[in-house]
């Protein structure tokens, strides 16, 4: 994953240096609002709200700040947990066009564990994790969302996963 990463992040850096990006417009103008609901799994199920802010309009590319709240269920052999978290991130997205965006970025917050059966209470975190994804927009306020993200916990009982998601992204 984070060989993927990497060379998702490789690609994105040379096509903002190229002079070609440079020439695309940017429809995600400083004060945007973008708010996606996702769904996916990992080794257990979940799903996400993000609430975002663009703040800076860089040509081709657009930085964006926001809020992401997220729940898994995990089942498993040996525990089955529940995971919430509540976390800052910062997004930058690559405009391909009017249409298609690719985006990467980080996340740091507060995650709750509850292993399922435990009797010991719930375990209390700072979760963090990186992310890459696609936005594919069909007008200019609702588009299609996907993403890759491999989050960490630093609890008792510290957690370190893979996951996707994919969803549906409303901005204005």
């Amino acid at each position: 994953m984070k060989r993927t990463l990497t060379l998702l992040a490789a690609a994105l850096l040379g096509l903002a240096l190229s002079h070609n990006a440079m020439a695309i417009k940017d429809p995600d103008e400083p004060g945007s609002k973008l708010i996606t609901i996702q769904a996916g799994g990992g080794p257990g199920i979940g799903g996400l709200v993000t609430g975002n802010i663009a703040m800076a309009n860089l040509g081709a590319a657009h930085l964006y700040g926001g809020l992401q709240l997220g729940g898994d269920l995990h089942r498993g052999s040996s525990a089955n947990r529940v995971d919430l978290s509540l976390a800052p991130r910062l997004m930058l997205g690559f405009n391909l066009g009017s249409k298609f965006e690719l985006h990467f970025g980080g996340l740091a917050g507060v995650g709750v564990q509850r292993f399922l059966g435990d009797t010991q209470s719930p375990s209390l975190g700072f979760c963090y994790g990186g992310f890459g994804g696609m936005r594919l927009n069909f007008t200019p306020s609702f588009g299609l969302i996907a993403e890759g993200c491999y989050a960490a916990q630093l609890s008792s009982r510290g957690v370190n996963l893979p996951y996707g998601t994919a969803g549906i992204a409303f901005r204005f």
